[in-house]
């Protein structure tokens, strides 16, 4: 494995990054962003709407820490048990931030007494980004062990997120985050990169978004324009392809992936935390504007627990 721990760092810290400066305009349209900040987005902002301070992160970040926190307590093994308790634990502490809806039903049933393997939502409305926005750690852990990653993907996800379509997602954006720390050369990063992704996954409607991305990057497609074809919605389907397309249109450029991922619009928090998160792995914590690693909530924390899972890794 020719990771080091500063590219651990980097990819959580990049998660928190991407959903913090993207967390004041979700839901809104590109030309609404732009017009509110007559330009790109370029520095933390505040969300007086969710009584959140500029750099402060969603549940997006939340969760990935809590996914984190148990693959911790569990000396390396992801353990869906836990990390269903981890999850209950973070609804009971009342800083929720957004929880999305699939999220928000599975720990209801938690609570309610049913297991981890019956708690998540299933059917296509369970097709949504809340697996592939918190699955980072899991790349991390596992990212000399491909086939131990896919079935540690399935277990987190589905204790919300029940569904093929969701369990692919995070494969998919856990491949892309455990080749980032095991490259040495960003040159690596490239759209041929997406067709060893699809393998990686199978098919299904991930695997065919990506080929859409795979494409318009050859085609050399401005950013706005290829984002907006391939959707920012909170479908899994939607989001990984956009992060994806972000990350590998700049691979070296951490900012310009993560300020393209938020002026997309839409799901703006998780498109772009699933890219910073992507984008981190590649690039490493030196690769990230040090503005926003000493502004981002919880820098200190972020970087000690990516520390605690290089160890385990």
């Amino acid at each position: 494995m020719n990771a080091d721990s500063t590219k651990f760092e980097g990819c959580l810290l990049g998660l928190a990054i991407g959903d913090a400066l993207g967390m004041p305009f979700e839901g809104m349209r590109t030309s609404t962003i732009k017009s509110m900040l007559g330009g790109k987005a370029g520095e933390f902002m505040p969300c007086r709407d969710r009584g959140l301070r500029a750099g402060q992160w969603t549940d997006d970040t939340k969760m990935a820490l809590k996914l984190a926190e148990s693959i911790a307590r569990k000396n390396g093994k992801v353990d869906p048990a836990d990390i269903a308790r981890a999850y209950v634990e973070w609804y009971d502490s009342g800083d929720l931030r957004g929880i999305g809806r699939a999220t928000l039903e599975a720990i209801l049933n938690l609570k309610s007494g049913k297991p981890w393997n019956e708690s998540g939502k299933r059917g296509e409305f369970a097709a949504g980004n809340g697996s592939a926005m918190r699955c980072a750690p899991i790349g991390l852990l596992n990212c000399g062990r491909p086939e131990k990653m896919k079935e540690d993907c399935r277990l987190d996800a589905v204790v919300t997120h029940n569904n093929d379509e969701a369990v692919a997602g995070s494969r998919a954006v856990c491949f892309f985050i455990a080749r980032g720390v095991t490259q040495s050369d960003l040159l690596e990063a490239k759209p041929e990169l997406v067709s060893e992704c699809i393998e990686y996954i199978g098919p299904c409607e991930v695997s065919r978004a990506l080929e859409r991305a795979r494409k318009l990057l050859i085609e050399g497609a401005p950013a706005e324009a290829a984002v907006y074809a391939l959707g920012t919605s909170g479908y899994v389907v939607e989001t990984v392809a956009s992060a994806v397309f972000c990350f590998l249109k700049t691979p070296e450029s951490f900012e310009t992936t993560v300020v393209e991922a938020v002026m997309g619009g839409g799901d703006t928090d998780t498109t772009a935390a699933v890219a910073g998160a992507i984008s981190g792995a590649w690039n490493g914590l030196w690769g990230i504007p040090r503005r926003w690693v000493e502004q981002v909530e919880g820098s200190a924390e972020i970087r000690r627990v990516a520390n605690e899972l290089f160890k385990l890794a």
